[in-house]
């Protein structure tokens, strides 16, 4: 059996305990329990429980994206990078125009990942602690958003200090709109029901805001 098969059964077993359990109750002695292996095994693949609440959320979002997306403009992480998961894709790029980039089938990509498992999506996106998944996705698309920035600006300059203030604005507020959709039941089956044509919002907001900052500096 592969790596991905074992961590795969775990996964499965977690979300299933979820299902029955809020996610501080469940320990690691009952995700072995649950999946049949040994404690051995679960920190030979995972750190904790919350590296194994990260890894489910990036292979069912790898799956979506290799479904979508051309390699082509599927985005990985560097394999030197703290945590990383450089096998797994967690980002698409595609442009639209020469300064332009098209993030609107990214963002459903994102939200059809986690209307995949609602309830468990839901419970794993509630909290707001420094090693939970909320905090990861920031985490995870401040360094996307930075470089998208970064393509818009193009061989224009910006302060370093406000290119990352746009790149952790732009993905906080991404975050927080789908995790707190997430976590509402009312709305866990459809999050982006309410996003009609903005669904490009993110980056063509970008783009105004870095156009507008441009034109002022020129003045």
């Amino acid at each position: 059996m592969s790596s991905v098969d074992t961590m795969s059964i775990m996964g499965e077993a977690f979300v299933e305990l979820a299902a029955q359990s809020p996610l501080e109750k469940i320990s690691v002695s009952d995700i072995v329990a649950a999946s049949g292996k040994n404690r051995k095994t679960f920190y030979y693949h995972f750190e904790d429980k919350s590296h194994l609440i990260r890894w489910i959320f990036r292979s069912d979002l790898a799956e979506v994206l290799h479904d979508r997306f051309d390699e082509e403009h599927l985005v990985y992480e560097n394999p030197q990078d703290p945590g990383a998961m450089p096998e797994l894709p967690y980002y698409a790029f595609r442009k639209s125009g020469v300064r332009s980039l098209d993030g609107s089938e990214f963002v459903h990509a994102l939200a059809d990942t986690l209307q995949k498992r609602p309830e468990y999506y839901g419970k794993a996106l509630r909290g707001v602690e420094p090693d939970g998944l909320r905090t990861y996705l920031v985490r995870l698309y401040v360094p996307a958003f930075e470089k998208d920035i970064r393509f818009i600006l193009s061989n224009r300059s910006l302060d370093r200090a406000n290119v990352k203030f746009l790149a952790e604005f732009y993905a906080g507020a991404l975050v927080s709109y789908l995790a707190t959709k997430a976590a509402s039941p009312a709305t866990s089956h459809d999050l982006l029901r309410d996003m009609g044509p903005f669904s490009n919002i993110i980056h063509s907001s970008m783009e105004n805001e870095i156009k507008e900052q441009q034109m002022r500096r020129s003045f």
